[in-house]
């Protein structure tokens, strides 16, 4: 499947479930909520940042990355987060999370 370019998208932090997870204001491509975990450990859930909607969750390390794969290192930050390494998403976007901004490769 070819993966979508997109123009930047800035993230924008949802924390209610309820709000990310429903057509109301959640959905909104580039959107993320952070669930804690333990060990400094997170889910992080995202919109897709294409446009598609799809909604993915990655198992972040606050300011680590975790050892069990796949995971990813997350700044911790809520208004400009950044993860590595880069986010493939169901083979049709690939790209980078920075400062609070989504690009694609």
């Amino acid at each position: 499947m070819n993966e979508v370019k997109t123009q930047p998208v800035t993230a924008r932090h949802i924390p209610d479930k309820a709000e990310f997870h429903t057509h109301g204001e959640g959905h909104i491509p580039g959107s993320f909520r952070v669930v804690p975990d333990d060990d400094n450990e997170a889910l992080f859930w995202y919109c897709c940042p294409c446009g598609c909607k799809r909604i993915a969750a990655l198992r972040v390390g606050k300011n680590f990355k975790p050892a069990e794969s796949p995971t990813w290192k997350w700044n911790g930050s809520l208004e400009k987060p950044t993860l590595e390494p880069s986010v493939h998403h169901r083979g049709h976007w690939h790209g980078w999370l920075t400062d609070g901004v989504w690009k694609s490769c």
